[in-house]
Order: C-alpha cells, then sequence, then structure tokens
C-alpha cells in the first residue's frame, strides 16, 4: 500500500510542474544559441557525459531508455543543475572611410540559475524484463540580459531581455531479449516552447549615430511537438556493453513581431515576412507598422554510441561519441532585418546564418569502494565540445561580431555519489569548461 501510495504521489509532482521556450531571428538576442538534449544526473555530468552504454538508473529515459531494463527496483529520481557562464564583451568599431558598415558593440550577462533538470519515475513489471516510466526534463532554461553599445557615441542602442526554456513531458518504456542479452527501448515525449522576449531600441538620436527608433516586441504563437529517443543495448559479455541512442526531433512552429523600420523595409519582405493592418507611413516619412514572421525552429537530431566496460565490481570505463546535426538550426531561419544601423543597405538573408554539424567525444571513469553500510563511487571525466554556434557569413560587421560561430571548448568534470540505507543514493558533480563557465548538479534518487 505504502508503495502504490509513493507512486501514485511521484506522478501527481511530475504532471503538477508547468511547460515553460523561445524564438529565434538575426538579432543579439541569440547569441551563443546552444543546447544539449539528453544529458542529466550528476552521475551522468561527473564521467564527462558518458551514458548511453553505462547508465544504470532512471536518467536513462535521456541518455538510452533500453539501458532502464537495468533497474531491478522502482526509481524516483530527481536531478536539479547550476550553471554559471561568465558576462561577455565585444567592443564596436567605426571603420570611418573604408567603406565599411558599423559594427556595434555587444555586453551578454546571462544569470546564474538553479534549474530542475529532470524528474522521472520508472518501474520493472512482471519479471523485469520490462521496465516503464515518465519524466519531466527541461533542457533549454535561458536567462540573459542583452545590451548593444554605440561605438561613436558610447551610449546604449538597444537592450535585450530573453527569459526561456524547453521543457518535455513524456513516457519510456524498454523491453530486454535473448536472455538479457539484447534491450530495446523508447522515449517519447511532447515539447512545448513558450517565452518572454522583449527588445528595445533607444528612441532618442545620439550625435554622430543611427536615428534612434522604437523598436520592438517579440511575440510567438507556438505548438506542442513531439520528440522520440530510440535506443538499443547489447551486452556481449557480462563485463561489456554498447548502447546506442538516436534522438528524433521536430520544428515547434512560432510567429515573430517586428517594427517596421529603415532597418527592415528591404530584409523582412525578402525573407517571407508579412506586414500587419497598421502598416503605413507618418507625415514625417516615419515608418509604422509591424512585420509578422512565420517561421519554426527545428531542433538539432543526434546519434549518440557508447561503449562501457566493467572489468569488476569496482571500475567503469566508458566512452561515448555523439553525432548532432546542428545544421537543421538554421534551415527555417528568420532574418527580418538588416541589423543593426551600422549600414541598413545591408540585406541579411536567411542564407546568411549557418551552423556546422558536430562530432563530440565524451571520456567517463567511476570507481566504487567496497564500503558495506554507505558504498561510495568517485567519478573523472573529460569531453570536447566543438564550435557549433551560429555563424553569420554574410557582410555585415555587426552580425559578424554577434554569430562568429563560437569556439572550441574542453571540459573536465569530477563527481561523487553515496547510498544510504540501500534506497537513497546521493550524488553530486562538477563540470568546468576552459571558456570559464561551470556548472554544478545533484541528483537524488529513491528505490523501493
Amino acid at each position: 500500500m505504502k508503495k502504490a501510495s509513493f507512486s501514485w504521489i511521484s506522478v501527481i509532482i511530475l504532471l503538477s510542474f508547468p511547460l515553460s521556450a523561445y524564438a529565434f531571428d538575426n538579432g543579439p538576442t541569440w547569441f551563443g544559441f546552444n543546447y544539449t538534449l539528453n544529458t542529466s544526473g550528476a552521475r551522468t555530468i561527473g564521467m564527462g557525459g558518458t551514458a548511453v552504454a553505462s547508465a544504470d538508473d532512471a536518467s536513462a529515459t535521456l541518455a538510452n531508455p533500453a539501458a532502464l531494463v537495468r533497474l531491478a527496483k522502482t526509481e524516483f529520481r530527481f536531478d536539479s543543475t547550476f550553471r554559471h557562464i561568465d558576462e561577455e564583451t565585444r567592443p564596436g568599431a567605426a571603420p570611418v572611410g573604408t567603406g565599411e558598415s558599423i559594427r556595434m558593440g555587444l555586453h551578454v550577462d546571462e544569470t546564474n540559475q538553479i534549474d530542475p533538470a529532470l524528474m522521472a519515475l520508472a518501474t520493472p513489471l512482471g519479471n523485469g524484463r520490462s521496465v516503464i516510466g515518465m519524466f519531466y526534463h527541461q533542457f533549454l532554461p535561458y536567462d540573459r540580459f542583452v545590451t548593444v553599445t554605440d561605438p561613436i557615441s558610447g551610449g546604449t542602442a538597444e537592450t535585450h531581455s530573453v527569459m526561456f526554456d524547453l521543457d518535455e513531458v513524456g513516457f519510456s518504456a524498454a523491453h530486454s531479449l535473448f536472455g538479457g542479452q539484447l534491450a530495446i527501448g523508447l522515449s517519447a515525449s511532447w515539447v512545448t516552447p513558450n517565452m518572454t522576449i522583449t527588445a528595445k531600441r533607444d528612441p532618442t538620436p545620439q550625435p554622430g549615430s543611427f536615428e534612434g527608433v522604437q523598436f520592438t516586441s517579440y511575440g510567438s504563437q507556438t505548438e506542442q511537438e513531439p520528440l522520440w529517443r530510440f535506443g538499443l543495448l547489447f551486452r556481449p559479455s557480462e563485463t561489456m556493453a554498447i548502447g546506442v541512442n538516436y534522438t528524433l526531433t521536430q520544428d515547434p512552429q512560432y510567429t515573430m513581431t517586428t517594427v517596421n523600420s529603415p532597418a527592415t523595409v528591404d530584409s523582412a519582405p525578402q525573407n517571407g515576412c508579412t506586414g500587419d493592418i497598421n502598416i503605413g507611413e507618418r507625415p514625417d516619412g516615419t515608418l509604422t507598422g509591424n512585420w509578422i514572421c512565420n517561421s519554426s525552429l527545428p531542433m538539432p537530431e543526434s546519434v549518440s554510441i557508447g561503449f562501457a566496460y566493467t572489468p569488476n565490481e569496482v571500475w567503469t570505463f566508458a566512452l561515448d561519441t555523439v553525432y548532432i546535426d546542428y545544421r537543421r538550426t538554421t534551415m527555417e531561419f528568420v532574418a527580418p532585418y538588416a541589423y543593426p544601423g551600422g549600414d541598413v543597405r545591408i540585406i541579411q538573408k536567411n542564407s546568411d546564418f549557418q551552423a556546422r554539424d558536430v562530432l563530440e567525444v565524451h571520456l567517463g571513469l567511476e570507481y566504487k569502494t567496497r564500503l558495506y553500510h554507505h558504498p561510495l563511487a568517485l567519478r573523472a571525466g573529460y569531453y570536447f565540445d566543438p564550435a557549433h554556434d551560429i555563424e553569420y557569413r554574410g557582410l555585415d560587421s555587426t552580425s559578424q561580431g554577434i554569430y562568429p560561430g563560437g569556439k572550441d571548448v574542453q571540459h573536465l568534470s569530477a563527481g561523487a555519489g553515496m547510498v544510504f540505507r540501500e534506497s537513497l543514493q546521493v550524488d553530486m558533480a562538477f563540470d568546468a569548461a576552459d571558456d570559464d563557465s561551470y556548472r554544478s548538479a545533484i541528483s537524488l534518487a529513491y528505490r523501493y
């Protein structure tokens, strides 16, 4: 009775979390935009992001749903992460006499925040050959403030406030075959983007600078889209495991509203935007109204292959390779205005913005002590995160500064976990990158 009551309470907690999102265009709002779909949990993070073949808990709903067959008991888990990203400032430039556009300055401040990354409930059925679960996953928390500065006057030209995240609620199932040597798994979820985004250009012209205009508020009408994860786990022996996870994503639809100004009058229609009924011209020649831009944001698909070697009850060595199709993020890109005021004669096109596919390599190590009452696990990891941000390849110098394509980043991680009373497991991890960003994670898992 207690077990059934706890299961129902867990389900209610999972369903009570709100689904919370975004839109995407060529403005400075999306500087450094990227995200990861399948990494969650302090054990995974502490082992350098390796989990496809080594996951042994309910976080397998993301990393490889087939690995859920390793659960011998019902598990309810909660993962939370703290992220820190350094502020970044890029000075502008005024190449007078060169014929090039003026490059505006850029300051990005992304707030530190603690987020629930994953909650999952998974339970074996019958003889344990099948496992089912449900989960809530937040994989795109995004809260930042962007200031665009005028290099001529030194004043503030624009301010952007961005708050959104991308959440999913889903169901997982796994089944073992051939005496447990092979397992198949599936996770299916609904993803819902929502957002609160505002942007404003200084309406007061500054001496020697571009003409200021009141500019813009973004609105979005989004729809839920399915996300699928297909998993395989093959165990040729008791010491080796090979895992595969294919993540099939969709492209949530949205609409973006931006002001009709001299900076948008040429590029917005060229990129498929349409005007609302208020578009016109004031007696002083100022354009009025909005551009309505219909688009979508294809999320990156990925294929992960993992190998785990466990020679004994103490050591686990893991290797994951992840291929991510980031080019999909620019297939439906919208460039509604010739940003930003340096040279509005340069008309940006969707094809000016590109992203390339990447291959990530993750290495992980785990050592389990033989302590009887409180077993302790120590972990370490490394992974290489290739540059995969949006890159602008057109002529506008400001957009070249906003979207340089990112840079390669290397990560080192470490973590530890302990089991209390054979039912409660607590894991912690820390991931430090050579770009001075870092994140820490804590996971609580209760098995009964």
